[in-house]
Protein backbone atom coordinates (compact mmCIF):
# COMPACT_ATOMS: atom_id res chain seq x y z
CA UNK A 1 0.00 0.00 0.00
CA UNK A 2 1.36 3.37 -0.83
CA UNK A 3 0.86 6.24 0.99
CA UNK A 4 1.87 10.41 0.38
CA UNK A 5 3.89 11.51 2.81
CA UNK A 6 3.49 15.87 2.85
CA UNK A 7 6.18 17.73 4.18
CA UNK A 8 7.32 21.60 4.73
CA UNK A 9 9.99 24.00 6.00
CA UNK A 10 7.94 26.04 9.11
CA UNK A 11 7.31 29.10 7.21
CA UNK A 12 5.70 26.92 4.20
CA UNK A 13 7.89 28.44 1.28
CA UNK A 14 9.44 24.85 0.50
CA UNK A 15 7.07 22.05 0.22
CA UNK A 16 7.23 18.39 -0.87
CA UNK A 17 5.43 14.89 -1.13
CA UNK A 18 7.05 11.66 -0.78
CA UNK A 19 5.33 8.17 -1.72
CA UNK A 20 6.04 5.32 0.82
CA UNK A 21 5.63 1.77 -0.74
CA UNK A 22 5.17 0.09 2.42
CA UNK A 23 2.55 2.89 4.03
CA UNK A 24 4.52 4.17 6.73
CA UNK A 25 7.40 5.76 7.58
CA UNK A 26 8.84 4.60 10.74
CA UNK A 27 12.52 4.72 10.95
CA UNK A 28 15.21 6.92 10.33
CA UNK A 29 19.09 7.16 9.62
CA UNK A 30 21.07 9.24 12.04
CA UNK A 31 24.97 10.38 10.69
CA UNK A 32 27.26 11.18 13.25
CA UNK A 33 29.43 14.11 10.88
CA UNK A 34 29.50 17.11 12.78
CA UNK A 35 26.65 19.02 10.98
CA UNK A 36 24.46 16.17 11.00
CA UNK A 37 24.85 16.28 14.80
CA UNK A 38 24.61 20.01 15.06
CA UNK A 39 21.09 20.04 12.88
CA UNK A 40 20.05 16.72 14.40
CA UNK A 41 18.77 15.50 11.24
CA UNK A 42 17.36 12.09 11.56
CA UNK A 43 17.57 11.01 7.52
CA UNK A 44 15.19 9.03 4.86
CA UNK A 45 16.55 7.58 1.92
CA UNK A 46 13.32 7.27 -0.64
CA UNK A 47 14.25 6.58 -4.28
CA UNK A 48 14.50 10.12 -6.38
CA UNK A 49 10.99 9.15 -8.56
CA UNK A 50 8.88 8.86 -4.42
CA UNK A 51 9.91 12.39 -3.88
CA UNK A 52 8.68 15.94 -5.12
CA UNK A 53 8.87 19.41 -4.48
CA UNK A 54 5.35 21.04 -4.86
CA UNK A 55 6.26 24.21 -3.95
CA UNK A 56 9.58 26.29 -3.86
CA UNK A 57 9.33 30.18 -3.73
CA UNK A 58 13.71 30.76 -3.87
CA UNK A 59 14.32 30.49 0.38
CA UNK A 60 16.44 27.37 -0.08
CA UNK A 61 20.29 28.02 1.09
CA UNK A 62 22.79 25.82 -0.09
CA UNK A 63 25.72 24.79 2.26
CA UNK A 64 28.49 21.78 2.01
CA UNK A 65 30.49 20.71 4.93
CA UNK A 66 33.34 18.19 4.07
CA UNK A 67 30.71 15.45 4.55
CA UNK A 68 27.44 16.55 2.96
CA UNK A 69 25.61 18.99 0.87
CA UNK A 70 22.82 20.94 3.10
CA UNK A 71 19.60 22.56 1.86
CA UNK A 72 17.95 24.50 4.33
CA UNK A 73 14.89 27.48 4.40
CA UNK A 74 16.82 30.44 5.15
CA UNK A 75 13.23 32.49 6.36
CA UNK A 76 12.30 29.54 9.26
CA UNK A 77 15.66 27.68 9.39
CA UNK A 78 13.71 24.64 8.78
CA UNK A 79 16.63 22.08 6.93
CA UNK A 80 14.84 19.86 4.33
CA UNK A 81 16.82 17.81 2.19
CA UNK A 82 20.89 16.53 2.09
CA UNK A 83 23.59 14.85 -0.30
CA UNK A 84 26.28 12.99 1.55
CA UNK A 85 29.69 13.48 -0.20
CA UNK A 86 31.71 11.14 1.76
CA UNK A 87 30.72 7.54 3.84
CA UNK A 88 28.15 5.12 3.55
CA UNK A 89 24.81 7.46 2.66
CA UNK A 90 27.51 9.13 -0.19
CA UNK A 91 25.45 10.55 -3.03
CA UNK A 92 22.46 9.13 -2.10
CA UNK A 93 18.70 11.89 -1.86
CA UNK A 94 18.03 12.61 1.79
CA UNK A 95 15.35 14.09 3.16
CA UNK A 96 14.82 15.28 6.61
CA UNK A 97 12.51 13.21 8.37
CA UNK A 98 11.99 16.32 10.95
CA UNK A 99 10.00 17.91 8.02
CA UNK A 100 7.67 15.56 7.19
CA UNK A 101 3.97 16.32 8.58
CA UNK A 102 2.66 14.02 10.87
CA UNK A 103 6.08 12.04 12.09
CA UNK A 104 6.91 12.03 15.55
CA UNK A 105 10.25 11.99 15.81
CA UNK A 106 10.33 10.48 19.30
CA UNK A 107 8.85 7.30 18.11
CA UNK A 108 10.84 6.65 15.65
CA UNK A 109 13.65 3.38 15.02
CA UNK A 110 16.80 5.14 14.49
CA UNK A 111 19.89 3.11 12.18
CA UNK A 112 23.11 5.03 12.98
CA UNK A 113 25.67 5.58 10.12
CA UNK A 114 29.11 6.35 10.52
CA UNK A 115 30.57 9.21 8.46
CA UNK A 116 32.93 11.37 11.17
CA UNK A 117 35.43 8.73 10.59
CA UNK A 118 35.69 10.32 6.70
CA UNK A 119 34.45 13.79 6.99
CA UNK A 120 38.34 15.29 8.30
CA UNK A 121 38.68 18.53 10.16
CA UNK A 122 35.62 20.91 9.77
CA UNK A 123 36.03 23.84 8.11
CA UNK A 124 35.97 27.21 9.67
CA UNK A 125 33.90 29.86 6.91
CA UNK A 126 35.12 33.01 9.11
CA UNK A 127 37.80 33.80 11.49
CA UNK A 128 35.81 33.18 14.94
CA UNK A 129 35.81 35.13 17.89
CA UNK A 130 37.10 32.01 19.61
CA UNK A 131 40.27 30.89 18.11
CA UNK A 132 40.61 26.87 17.66
CA UNK A 133 42.46 25.95 20.61
CA UNK A 134 42.28 29.48 22.83
CA UNK A 135 41.52 29.27 26.51
CA UNK A 136 38.19 30.25 28.05
CA UNK A 137 37.26 30.08 31.29
CA UNK A 138 33.68 28.73 30.21
CA UNK A 139 32.64 25.26 31.44
CA UNK A 140 31.40 24.64 27.61
CA UNK A 141 31.99 26.35 24.20
CA UNK A 142 29.69 26.16 20.99
CA UNK A 143 29.14 26.92 17.53
CA UNK A 144 27.34 26.75 14.99
CA UNK A 145 29.08 24.93 11.97
CA UNK A 146 31.04 27.48 10.22
CA UNK A 147 31.93 29.42 13.18
CA UNK A 148 30.26 32.64 12.49
CA UNK A 149 27.90 31.76 15.70
CA UNK A 150 29.95 30.89 18.56
CA UNK A 151 29.24 30.69 22.51
CA UNK A 152 30.61 30.28 25.77
CA UNK A 153 28.44 28.56 28.86
CA UNK A 154 29.95 29.74 31.80
CA UNK A 155 28.45 27.51 34.47
CA UNK A 156 27.91 23.21 33.83
CA UNK A 157 25.93 21.82 31.75
CA UNK A 158 24.21 19.55 34.13
CA UNK A 159 23.05 22.96 36.60
CA UNK A 160 20.70 23.81 34.00
CA UNK A 161 17.53 22.30 32.89
CA UNK A 162 17.59 20.81 29.74
CA UNK A 163 14.26 20.05 27.46
CA UNK A 164 12.87 18.81 24.21
CA UNK A 165 9.77 19.04 22.64
CA UNK A 166 8.14 18.04 19.26
CA UNK A 167 6.50 21.32 19.03
CA UNK A 168 5.95 22.11 14.84
CA UNK A 169 9.11 24.46 15.48
CA UNK A 170 11.21 22.44 17.65
CA UNK A 171 10.86 19.11 15.74
CA UNK A 172 12.38 20.62 12.67
CA UNK A 173 15.24 22.33 14.24
CA UNK A 174 15.86 19.19 16.39
CA UNK A 175 16.34 22.03 19.25
CA UNK A 176 17.20 21.06 22.55
CA UNK A 177 17.20 24.13 24.95
CA UNK A 178 19.49 25.10 27.85
CA UNK A 179 18.14 28.01 29.56
CA UNK A 180 21.09 30.22 31.50
CA UNK A 181 20.55 33.58 32.75
CA UNK A 182 22.12 36.48 30.16
CA UNK A 183 24.66 37.10 32.74
CA UNK A 184 25.98 33.04 32.34
CA UNK A 185 27.02 32.98 28.66
CA UNK A 186 28.75 34.81 26.15
CA UNK A 187 27.29 34.95 22.58
CA UNK A 188 29.77 36.00 19.65
CA UNK A 189 28.30 36.53 16.29
CA UNK A 190 24.75 37.56 16.64
CA UNK A 191 24.88 40.07 13.65
CA UNK A 192 25.50 36.67 11.67
CA UNK A 193 22.57 35.21 12.16
CA UNK A 194 19.02 35.52 11.20
CA UNK A 195 15.83 34.82 13.48
CA UNK A 196 12.98 33.07 12.81
CA UNK A 197 9.74 34.03 15.20
CA UNK A 198 6.29 32.18 14.65
CA UNK A 199 3.80 35.44 14.68
CA UNK A 200 2.42 36.24 18.14
CA UNK A 201 5.16 34.57 19.86
CA UNK A 202 7.54 35.24 22.57
CA UNK A 203 10.20 33.17 21.46
CA UNK A 204 12.45 33.40 18.19
CA UNK A 205 14.98 31.10 17.23
CA UNK A 206 18.51 32.27 15.62
CA UNK A 207 19.69 30.32 12.95
CA UNK A 208 23.41 31.22 11.25
CA UNK A 209 23.20 32.59 7.83
CA UNK A 210 25.63 30.10 6.41
CA UNK A 211 25.38 27.02 7.52
CA UNK A 212 21.90 27.56 8.79
CA UNK A 213 22.68 25.77 12.53
CA UNK A 214 20.91 27.24 15.82
CA UNK A 215 23.10 28.35 18.62
CA UNK A 216 20.91 30.12 20.54
CA UNK A 217 17.59 31.35 20.31
CA UNK A 218 16.10 34.86 21.77
CA UNK A 219 13.25 35.58 24.59
CA UNK A 220 10.49 38.11 23.43
CA UNK A 221 8.02 39.49 25.73
CA UNK A 222 4.94 41.42 25.43
CA UNK A 223 4.88 45.70 26.10
CA UNK A 224 4.70 46.54 29.59
CA UNK A 225 1.66 48.26 29.51
CA UNK A 226 -0.22 44.79 28.56
CA UNK A 227 0.44 43.97 32.70
CA UNK A 228 -1.44 47.32 33.43
CA UNK A 229 -4.94 45.40 32.60
CA UNK A 230 -4.56 42.54 35.43
CA UNK A 231 -5.46 43.57 39.31
CA UNK A 232 -2.73 44.53 41.79
CA UNK A 233 -2.25 41.01 42.99
CA UNK A 234 -2.08 39.22 39.68
CA UNK A 235 0.34 41.88 38.12
CA UNK A 236 2.82 42.15 40.61
CA UNK A 237 3.46 37.38 39.89
CA UNK A 238 3.07 38.15 36.42
CA UNK A 239 5.87 40.83 36.39
CA UNK A 240 8.00 38.46 38.08
CA UNK A 241 7.96 35.60 36.01
CA UNK A 242 8.16 38.05 33.19
CA UNK A 243 11.35 39.81 34.10
CA UNK A 244 13.07 35.91 34.75
CA UNK A 245 11.89 34.82 31.55
CA UNK A 246 13.44 37.94 30.26
CA UNK A 247 16.44 37.37 31.72
CA UNK A 248 17.25 34.03 30.36
CA UNK A 249 19.62 32.95 27.29
CA UNK A 250 18.26 30.17 25.74
CA UNK A 251 20.71 27.55 24.30
CA UNK A 252 20.89 24.83 22.18
CA UNK A 253 22.36 22.05 23.32
CA UNK A 254 23.44 19.97 20.13
CA UNK A 255 25.29 23.38 19.35
CA UNK A 256 27.88 22.26 22.32
CA UNK A 257 31.44 20.99 21.16
CA UNK A 258 32.16 17.67 23.02
CA UNK A 259 28.49 17.17 25.35
CA UNK A 260 26.65 13.58 24.78
CA UNK A 261 23.88 13.85 24.92
CA UNK A 262 23.12 10.36 25.93
CA UNK A 263 24.80 11.34 29.22
CA UNK A 264 21.93 14.33 30.02
CA UNK A 265 18.65 14.26 32.00
CA UNK A 266 16.74 15.57 29.11
CA UNK A 267 12.99 16.62 29.82
CA UNK A 268 11.25 15.53 26.59
CA UNK A 269 7.31 16.38 26.04
CA UNK A 270 5.83 14.93 23.68
CA UNK A 271 2.90 17.13 23.01
CA UNK A 272 2.75 16.92 19.48
CA UNK A 273 2.46 20.35 16.35
CA UNK A 274 -1.72 20.72 17.68
CA UNK A 275 -2.54 24.39 16.94
CA UNK A 276 0.15 24.26 14.32
CA UNK A 277 -1.48 25.54 10.88
CA UNK A 278 0.21 25.56 7.69
CA UNK A 279 0.51 29.10 5.51
CA UNK A 280 -1.90 28.86 2.44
Amino acid sequence: MQTIYLGNCHCGRFRFEISAEDGIINDAIVCDCTLCAKKGYFWLRPPPEAFEVTRDEGAITEYTSKALEDKFCNTCGTSVTGKHLVGPLQGQLLVNVRAIQGINPFKLKLTPAKTSANEGERTIGAVPTLAPGSESTAAHIGSCHCGRVQVELLIPLTELQVKEDNCSTCVRNAYIGAYPNKDQVRVHGRENTFEYRREGGFSGIAHCKACGVTVFSNVHGPPLSAFDRLPPERKERALEVYHKKMALQPLNVRALDGVDLATLQIERSDEGTEGYVLPP
